[in-house]
């Protein structure tokens, strides 16, 4: 999962640094993501992950590093929670 943000973020953004690396935790708004990165970054996460942000969890903090990302996707997939819990 974690290849496949990091690729999306490559693809949607252009931040300083390349996405592979970005410490999962690093805030990606410091390292230039503006509003309009961030929306198209969650559209492509929507896609990506067959899931629907819930408006509520449309912001800032929802995008604001790849960890909070992949917290995201396993709230709405529990599939995913299950397959990260296991290969951890």
């Amino acid at each position: 999962m974690i290849a496949a943000i990091r690729r999306l973020i490559d693809q949607e953004t252009k931040l300083s640094s390349p996405a592979t690396e970005i410490a999962p935790q690093a805030d990606l708004y410091a390292m230039g993501l503006d509003s309009f990165a961030a929306v198209r970054l969650l559209l492509a996460i929507e896609r990506e992950f067959n899931v629907e942000i819930p408006r509520d969890l449309l912001k800032r903090e929802t995008v604001r590093s790849i960890d909070a990302i992949v917290e995201t996707v396993r709230a709405l997939r529990p599939a995913f929670a299950e397959a990260w819990r296991n290969a951890a």
